[in-house]
């Protein structure tokens, strides 16, 4: 089992949660906020099967859009999101 933790933009993020949930994906969303430009960003979290990693790291690419950013020092390009895929011991709904 593996623990997916993708930060999103959080014009993005409706639009991953929903695909997920389309396709029966369980997730947990987290505000948060990080990176040099501290935008407000969406954590989510989805527990999956070995198997399905690539499924959701694909409805992930989908979802998500980089975006051109207009900062004092210029244009900057921010990530579509940023994705850590963890092993997971257990995983359980309670």
């Amino acid at each position: 089992m593996k623990l997916i933790v993708a930060v999103v933009q959080n014009e993005d993020a409706d639009n991953v949660i929903d695909a997920l949930l389309e396709n029966d994906f369980r997730a947990t969303r987290l505000a948060s906020t990080g990176g040099f430009l501290r935008r407000g960003n969406t954590t989510v979290m989805i527990g999956v099967q070995d198997h399905q990693i690539d499924q959701v790291l694909d409805l992930i690419r989908h979802e998500a859009k980089s975006r051109e950013q207009k900062e004092q020092s210029g244009d900057v390009q921010t990530a579509a999101a940023t994705v850590f895929v963890l092993d997971l011991e257990d995983y359980q709904r309670l």
